[in-house]
């Protein structure tokens, strides 16, 4: 009868960290998806609202309501997918107390007046961002066609007159 008890016991004690542990994995999961959920999908929602409706803004209401319609389920199928990955890598790579810490960054009040500040497209911000960006790209895009060597006509050589 004592060794049923001592191996009872034993596997109890050898269950416990494993069921600690799944408590501990289904916290951070949860913790990570509201980050994600508030940072990386939070963005992608807008800028998916954004270019769908840029996309759909020519056609037809019809036409644009089942485009609409089509795009808004796979874009819920991908946002899913995208939730549980990222969560679950987030999980795998922080403890909980430092996606707790991280939480706690995202849930101060300053830091999202910083990124309200940073989203709006009609910030000064924006308005610098965009320019130096597009100041960059272009100059790739020169640095880029100078090395293609287009053919160019050569207006130096004199041109030939056809016989009569």
């Amino acid at each position: 009868m004592m060794r049923l008890f001592a191996t009872a016991g034993l596997a109890l004690a050898l269950a416990m960290p494993v069921a600690a542990h799944a408590d501990d994995t289904a916290d951070k999961v949860a913790v990570a998806k509201a980050l994600v959920d508030k940072t990386i999908l939070k963005t992608l929602d807008t800028g998916f609202a954004g270019a769908l409706e840029k996309t759909v803004g020519q056609m037809p209401e019809e036409k644009a309501e089942k485009v609409r319609k089509e795009a808004r389920t796979e874009f819920d199928t991908q946002r899913q997918n995208l939730l549980e990955g990222i969560s679950k890598q987030y999980a795998e790579k922080f403890s909980l107390a430092d996606l707790k810490h991280l939480q706690g960054i995202y849930d101060d009040p300053i830091y999202q007046k910083y990124q309200a500040m940073n989203a709006d497209p009609k910030s000064e911000i924006n308005v610098i961002s965009q320019a130096a960006v597009t100041k960059i790209l272009n100059m790739l895009t020169l640095a880029a066609a100078g090395d293609q060597k287009p053919a160019v006509p050569n207006y130096e050589k004199q041109m030939q007159m056809p016989a009569k």
